[in-house]
């Protein structure tokens, strides 16, 4: 179970990195990082507004979920859970494209590796327990040899 908690747990770490950077850009008004206040037709004190002043506490949900869910199968690392949690993720990416727009290829992307790693789930976890019987093994057969030598 060591390699498929690691696997997780990067995964984890990265959407977590991502999710953080997005959510400290989404509170920055917007002119900082794109061009609107030169857009013909569009409002100059919209410019002024964040993502998060126009979504509110839903943009951040939905960058920081992702990261919660991808926490579960590093706690919990069943085959089960781990499809459940790519589950959660395409259903709380439908619910947030409903409710807050485009901020949910978050979700989306996350969902992708996660498919694949609960695909891989089974091989993962038998690569782990043949390298944990390969190492017991191998201890016992050096017993065997000091014990005999």
């Amino acid at each position: 179970m060591r390699i498929i908690r690691l696997a997780w747990s990067l995964l984890t770490l990265a959407v977590g990195a991502f999710g953080l950077i997005a959510t400290y850009l989404a509170a920055w008004p917007e002119s900082q990082f794109t061009a609107c206040e030169i857009e013909p037709g569009r409002d100059t004190a919209a410019c002024d507004e964040s993502l998060i002043d126009r979504g509110g506490f839903g943009y951040v949900v939905a960058l920081l979920l992702p990261t919660i869910l991808c926490a579960v199968p590093v706690v919990f690392p069943r085959r089960s859970i781990a499809w459940a949690t790519v589950g959660a993720l395409i259903v709380s990416g439908i619910v947030v494209v409903a409710t807050v727009g485009g901020v949910a290829m978050m979700l989306a992307a996350t969902a992708v590796p996660a498919f694949v790693l609960a695909a891989c789930h089974a091989r993962l976890a038998a690569q782990d327990h043949t390298a944990s019987i390969g190492g017991r093994s191998l201890l016992r057969r050096l017993r065997q040899q000091q014990q005999n030598g």
